[in-house]
């Protein structure tokens, strides 16, 4: 058996071979500092015994469900890497299509709009934003100090200085308006928030069940839209005349959530992803 067939029947119980082609080559990049298109060129021959007993050892944590993105310490999203830890969620590709929706709303690049992100985690999304409109005013709350110190790591490594980082409970209302002046308006409002119900576990991979944050993943099963209720509530006060919305959404609740903002005075228009799941709110007055 080779080294490459050894990695794959470590993984077998957790993954497909196609996803275990993907880690290999995945790891092969990490270990070996090359880009991934490169690694079809790589044998494990031409690897040496310290890269090998790392390969083996990234296995051996893959293998117990471990995502590599935590194993490596960093995750991509865009085209650009993104320090993760277990206090923050690991960037998703259909959060990367919500801030593609969202560039749509700037083509040029050079608006300067005041934008708010609840819920930042690793700060993938307010950062991506700020690289591609520099002009922007962006505010950026998470209520975990933990993943609130990795966004900030993440705007240094990319030098998105025209970010600011705050620590709120946004549920709560009181909370939200001292760390936000009540006076301030936002031309966008975006949100990636907990959607998924306890429900749903059992079609989740242990990968996400047993690693990534709950607090950051999953609502009470009696009340799902909680959050989203709190960004309308809060939105129909805050934006700006020709303000928008952005959510990342449940799959299975779109339409309920697309008519909590319609109650809220907004038009709702639902986006599918690149999987044709509906994923996505634009919501607007």
């Amino acid at each position: 058996m080779t080294f490459r067939e050894t990695f794959n029947s470590k993984l077998s119980a957790l993954y497909t071979r196609d996803e275990c082609g993907v880690l290999w080559r995945r790891a092969l990049s990490a270990v070996c500092g090359v880009d991934m298109s490169r690694t079809y060129f790589i044998t494990s021959d031409d690897l040496t015994p310290m890269q090998c007993d790392e390969i083996r050892g990234i296995a051996e944590r893959l293998s117990k469900g471990e995502p590599l993105e935590y194993i490596l310490g960093f995750a991509e999203f865009r085209s650009l890497k993104f320090k993760v830890t277990p206090a923050t969620l690991i960037p998703r590709l259909e959060t990367q299509e919500l801030v593609s929706t969202i560039k749509e709303f700037h083509p040029d690049g050079n608006a300067s709009p005041n934008i708010l992100e609840v819920g930042t985690g690793s700060g993938c999304i307010a950062i991506t934003l700020a690289k591609s409109l520099p002009n922007a005013r962006i505010t950026a709350v998470d209520i975990s100090a933990e993943a609130l110190q990795v966004a900030q790591e993440n705007a240094r490594t990319h030098q998105t200085p025209n970010i600011q980082f705050l620590q709120c409970d946004f549920l709560n209302p009181d909370a939200t308006e001292s760390v936000i002046p009540n006076s301030e308006k936002f031309d966008l409002i975006v949100s990636n928030p907990p959607y998924v119900r306890p429900s749903e576990k059992p079609s989740m991979p242990v990968r996400v069940l047993d690693y990534e944050p709950h607090t950051a993943l999953f609502v009470p099963e009696r009340d799902p839209l909680l959050f989203y209720r709190r960004i309308a509530e809060f939105s129909a006060n805050r934006l700006t005349p020709q303000g928008r919305v952005a959510v990342e959404i449940n799959q299975w609740l779109s339409e309920p959530t697309a008519a909590l903002f319609t109650a809220h005075g907004f038009t709702a228009q639902i986006k599918k992803d690149l999987f044709s799941n509906p994923r996505i709110i634009i919501a607007e007055f």
